[in-house]
């Protein structure tokens, strides 16, 4: 027989609104029924359902029909719970609404099955809270007048396996809603939604079977993702995502398709607008295209954050790897924002169609521990962007050229090699405004030398060395940060402070610019006596500012120096990262700055003195008040000449007539220039 409701039911705590079990023995055991809403049901307590559907036949009918209202406001409670062993639909035409649910997994249910054998579809409205599920079962089906919206941290649709179809209107809310969570096997989820809409930091699809066969559908027209969304994601080594939807962004740090398995995308992809967007992920060893006549857009990146907008991506560093190919068109817009990316032995990038490298300091490819990048395409500038770089390489990785590249771009590069890197061009390439054929971190020697003291930094050596007079000098490390300071900066660069530990400051991605200052300050002297100081690229003072040129690969020129007067500062470069690898400072000596300012006195007056003060610098404990005045004028900055010879001045007498006055300000410091 037939189950039907015209009027309203209200059940309360652990109740059922209406309950059908369809008898398999019996003389009327075969005939057509069922179970039909029009009317209301209403749950006011918690483990409540609206209609528990019992039926081992396939001819009977289980129906919230289009008048039918389910609305369940308490908690951990299911609208419509369809079960036996028959193949039947249960269909919704009219209203399902859910509270939030307390308990994701406990949460407040739609639809649901746990019979593969029933199909649940959605030709109506279901309306859930925070957390709670609209469909959960295995066959699926969202209708084409159908409208499904869940709120935060709610899933969709849950389907443990078969087909899926989605139609009509889907909408999630946010913190990590999903629209459709597959986890099934040699299943076809297919998209043809007339409408996505996916909270920030959600999912529209979700495949979670690392080895299902599965294959994913996306026929939407057009989607719109906000902040830190992924549309599709999938760890299915053997399943297939073919996008048909066009994507675009209006926030940032957002996945168009993130997967393993094959992924094909047939349709533009538009992340101009936004931070940190990536057009295309392939993962565990999968395969990505873009297909010919597509295009996908890269808006800016802010590596100060590690956010980089990336057309196409492969692998995750060492642990994992991918396959990309561009077939299509890759506009790299943003600033510092790369076309295609790999990562890891066994990860391809091959550029067979065009990269477009708009944004200042734009990237065309970027290969990375031991990744193999191809380009048989064109990568070439789109105006004249500043340091942008067609190929980066770098850890054992390999490009090899059989295309066209075209930079025109001052400060930038056709070639970005560090060392393990390794180019093979058989193609062409043309430079124009200023670019130059290639860049190799560590290529040139960074020492330097002053009145008889110098720091030899040899072209591509990790160490150096100081000499006074042309003899070898020991070299004191300092490794740990005394303290911390707030950040510092120039204009265009950063300022290190040896002894205390800093952030450095951000916002140098911000600057369009392929050249920054660092610079070397001198507070490491007030932790020793020496005149030459060693700081490792990783120690905790330093690994700080590596990680900041490292977020930076725009800038491919930093200015090394000293920021104090009587000190030289310097750095070598470890050329298989391009990173600091030790950081050498070393003492000018005071009488580098005699005669070089007029005096009351004969020069040689100032010279005698500055000898007599050289030779005091490393007698002194270091709490002494002998160190305290060292280490003033070692604070004495670049720009503060004047500053020293006052002080010089003033410790000479010239400045104070009071005999005793002069006296208690240079305390025995100058004992052998007395005697």
């Amino acid at each position: 027989g037939t189950v039907s409701n015209d009027g309203t039911i209200k059940i309360g705590e652990d109740s059922t609104g209406i309950y059908y079990k369809a008898e398999p023995t019996g003389p009327n055991h075969g005939l057509a029924g069922g179970v039909i809403n029009a009317g209301k049901i209403e749950a006011t307590g918690n483990n409540a359902i609206g209609i528990t559907f019992d039926s081992p036949y396939n001819n009977k009918v289980l129906k919230n029909s289009s008048t039918g209202l389910i609305e369940l406001n308490g908690d951990k409670s299911t609208a419509i719970y369809a079960t036996g062993t028959g193949s039947y639909t249960a269909l919704n035409e009219g209203t399902i609404k859910l509270s939030s649910s307390s308990d994701p997994n406990n949460p407040n249910v739609g639809m649901f099955t746990e019979q593969g054998t029933i199909i649940l579809k959605n030709d109506g409205t279901i309306q859930g809270g925070d957390r709670t599920v609209g469909i959960y079962g295995y066959g699926a089906e969202l209708g084409a007048t159908s409208v499904t919206t869940v709120g935060a941290g709610a899933t969709g649709v849950y389907s443990k396996g078969g087909n899926v179809t989605v139609g009509g209107t889907l909408t999630t809310g946010t913190q990590e809603a999903v629209g459709v969570y597959y986890v099934g096997t040699g299943g076809t989820i297919n998209n043809n939604a007339s409408s996505i809409n996916i909270g920030d930091s959600s999912y529209g699809f979700v495949i979670k079977n690392a080895a299902g066969g599965n294959t994913l559908n996306s026929n939407t027209a057009n989607v719109t993702l906000g902040n830190d969304v992924v549309y599709i994601y999938s760890n299915d080594r053997t399943g297939q995502i073919f996008n048909n939807t066009v994507l675009s962004s209006t926030g940032n740090e957002n996945y168009g398709v993130y997967g393993a398995g094959t992924i094909v995308n047939n349709a533009d992809i538009n992340f101009g607008t936004g931070v940190g967007n990536v057009g295309i992920y392939s993962i565990n060893g999968g395969t990505a295209t873009n297909m010919a006549g597509k295009t996908i857009t890269i808006g800016d990146s802010d590596p100060g954050n590690s956010k980089f907008g990336i057309g196409m991506a492969a692998g995750y560093e060492t642990s994992d790897t991918g396959k990309i190919y561009n077939d299509g068109v890759i506009n790299v817009n943003g600033t510092s924002s790369i076309g295609m990316y790999a990562t890891g032995a066994g990860s391809i990038a091959e550029n067979r169609g065009v990269i477009n490298l708009g944004g200042d300091g734009a990237i065309g490819m970027y290969l990375d521990n031991g990744a193999e990048g191809f380009n048989s395409g064109t990568i070439t500038t789109v105006g004249s962007p500043k340091g942008a770089v067609g190929i980066a390489v770098r850890k054992g990785a390999t490009f090899t050229n059989t295309g066209n590249m075209h930079i025109d771009s001052s400060g930038g590069y056709a070639f970005f090699v560090a060392p393990g890197g390794i180019i093979k061009n058989y193609g062409n390439f043309t430079l124009a405004g200023g670019a130059k054929k290639e860049f190799t971190p560590g290529n040139k020697p960074t020492g330097k030398g002053v009145s008889g003291v110098e720091i030899h930094a040899p072209a591509k050596s990790p160490t150096a060395t100081i000499t006074k007079d042309g003899i070898k000098q020991p070299i004191v490390e300092v490794v740990n940060a005394i303290g911390h300071r707030n950040p510092l900066s120039s204009s265009f660069g950063m300022y290190i402070d040896t002894l205390k530990g800093t952030n450095p400051i951000g916002g140098l991605s911000a600057i369009k610019t392929t050249e920054a200052d660092l610079i070397i300050g001198s507070e490491a002297g007030e932790a020793t006596n020496s005149r030459y100081i060693l700081l490792s690229g990783n120690s905790q003072i330093i690994s700080p500012y590596n990680n900041a040129i490292l977020s930076n690969p725009q800038i491919t020129s930093w200015k090394i120096y000293s920021g104090a007067l009587t000190w030289m500062a310097t750095a070598t470069i470890d050329q298989a990262t391009g990173l600091i690898k030790n950081i050498y400072l070393a003492k000018m000596p005071y009488t580098a700055f005699a005669g070089n300012k007029p005096t009351p006195v004969e020069k040689t007056d100032t010279y005698n003195f500055l000898n007599g003060l050289e030779q005091r610098y490393d007698m002194n404990a270091l709490d002494s008040r002998e160190k305290h005045l060292f280490n003033k004028l070692n604070g004495i900055g670049n720009n503060e000449e004047t500053l020293f010879y006052q002080a010089t001045d003033e410790m000479m007498g010239h400045q104070y007539a009071n005999v005793q006055q002069r006296i208690n300000r240079t305390g025995t410091l100058l004992d052998k220039e007395f005697t």
